[in-house]
């Protein structure tokens, strides 16, 4: 069997840039972070990208904005400060949930985090891929359908248009109906928050 291929992954080199800047060790990031080493060394070396539960971490560990982790920031958020990312332009990267696209990259400071992700099919043989993070999570359906599961929630099918919000706090995952897969936008936001309860009907 071969190496592994490594991926072009901004986060790798993110990371590895700060670990040089500040003369970190692994088990430096590791202890500040929660991740495990092995893990991390997969990231710098590009053969595996970060969840965005990772990122989090990562982000919240070290002290920076995590969209640092995916783009030198350009512009801080200030009065009047704004961001536009043009169709298919946002710094992209691939792990297991899918393959996300950054389309708020161009700003720091921010308190969402919004990404376009393409969500692949996955019969019944995959491995269930989940996340969780801090915060709450809003998820629209761009195309195609996909399979919303939830710990403590029985799965539900999402078409086009539909949207949904939730605590992302709890164990959570994505995958296509279909073959042809799906696309969502998804807004995290990581701030602390009070926790969410349904409206009365």
């Amino acid at each position: 069997m071969g190496e592994p291929q490594r991926r072009i992954n901004p986060v790798g080199d993110m990371l590895a840039g700060l670990r040089r800047e500040r003369r970190w060790t692994l088990a430096d990031v590791s202890r500040l972070t929660g991740v495990s080493i092995s893990s991390l060394s997969k990231i710098e070396n590009g053969v595996s990208a970060p969840a965005y539960s990772v990122l989090v971490r990562l982000a919240e560990g070290l002290k920076i904005d995590i969209s640092a982790l995916l783009v030198s920031p350009r512009e801080a958020l200030g009065t009047g400060a704004r961001g536009i990312t043009r169709k298919g332009e946002g710094p992209s990267y691939v792990n297991e949930m899918g393959s996300y696209e950054d389309v708020a990259a161009a700003l720091s400071g921010k308190t969402m985090q919004p990404m376009i992700i393409d969500i692949p099919f996955r019969d019944d043989s995959d491995t269930r891929v989940r996340s969780e993070h801090r915060g709450q999570e809003y998820v629209l359906v761009l195309k195609g359908a996909v399979i919303f599961e939830m710990a403590a929630h029985e799965p539900v099918i999402l078409g086009e248009g539909d949207s949904l919000y939730f605590d992302s706090a709890v164990q959570h995952g994505f995958s296509a109906e279909g073959p042809e897969g799906a696309r969502i936008l998804s807004v995290c936001h990581a701030v602390n928050a009070p926790a969410l309860q349904p409206k009365p009907a």
